[in-house]
């Protein structure tokens, strides 16, 4: 018998080993990872069996409402991990990933990441059924998140490389404390004692993880982006006022003309003069 843990929006099951033979239309979203080389005779929505092979360390996946038919003989236990409509939906909306992988089955494909991790739930539930000591819902919980993201990952990567996916939500998610940080840049955009950390501060994160998730989601250094924006003002007031070039660098922020000239010919290939005249 299936051993099940509840998470209100997901079921986390493990399958013993054995034979298993039923029919059923699922009520939930399934990611299915499972562990050893096995036949399997599935039908999917029809009642005609299809031989297939899932070869070991393998996740698939089954939308809701599929009529599965399966008999199969599992020399490993297996972890099956449902997941309702609602947070399937939000979770790929989060993901900025296309809704429409989620509409199809998708077959399995191998996944050693999931198949460690549905062994770390084998292994903590377990442990816990021996020893007599309810589990931990967090564990669990966090085991079931990383399994989903695998699965949505590779399901749903347009070239199917489901590292640099999940390294693109970890974009995503820091896309607001950005933007909270590039709106102070651009407030105060021209003042000298803008500081590292007090963008840092803006988007809750210390200076170090700030700069290289600034970095790596903007394409420059905090800094850099600074001084490209601060150029950019400057080089607007040059074209679009009469106003000498030694108060512009003031205005614009930098510590100097000189210091402006460096900036601007490193930026625009000229230099302010030239761009006046």
């Amino acid at each position: 018998m299936a051993q099940e843990t509840d998470l209100g929006n997901m079921r986390l099951l493990l399958l013993p080993p054995g034979t298993c033979d039923i029919k059923h239309r699922l009520s939930m979203n399934t990611f299915d990872v499972n562990l050893a080389h096995t036949p399997h005779e599935m039908a999917l929505n029809s009642d005609r069996y299809d031989r297939l092979v899932a070869k070991s360390e393998v996740i698939g996946f089954f939308p809701a409402d599929t009529d599965i038919r399966l008999r199969v003989t599992n020399t490993l236990p297996g972890c099956v991990l449902e997941v309702d409509d609602a947070t399937l939906n939000k979770w790929t909306e989060v993901a900025e990933a296309p809704m429409v992988w989620r509409e199809n089955v998708h077959g399995y494909r191998t996944d050693r990441v999931a198949a460690d991790l549905a062994r770390a739930a084998i292994q903590y539930l377990m442990h816990a059924a021996r020893s007599k000591v309810p589990a931990d819902r967090l564990t669990v919980e966090a085991i079931a998140l990383a399994i989903a993201a695998r699965g949505i990952a590779r399901f749903s990567a347009p070239d199917g490389d489901v590292d640099d996916e999940i390294t693109r939500w970890s974009r995503t998610a820091r896309r607001k404390e950005i933007d909270r940080a590039i709106d102070l840049i651009e407030t105060r955009l021209c003042e000298a004692d803008l500081s590292i950390a007090q963008l840092a501060n803006a988007a809750r994160l210390s200076s170090s993880h700030f700069s290289a998730i600034f970095r790596s989601m903007i394409g420059e250094t905090p800094y850099a982006f600074i001084l490209r924006r601060r150029a950019e003002y400057a080089r607007d007031l040059i074209i679009g006022t009469a106003d000498p070039l030694a108060e512009i660098a003031f205005t614009a922020g930098f510590s100097s003309q000189a210091h402006m000239t460096v900036v601007m010919r490193k930026i625009f290939g000229a230099t302010p003069a030239a761009m006046r005249n």
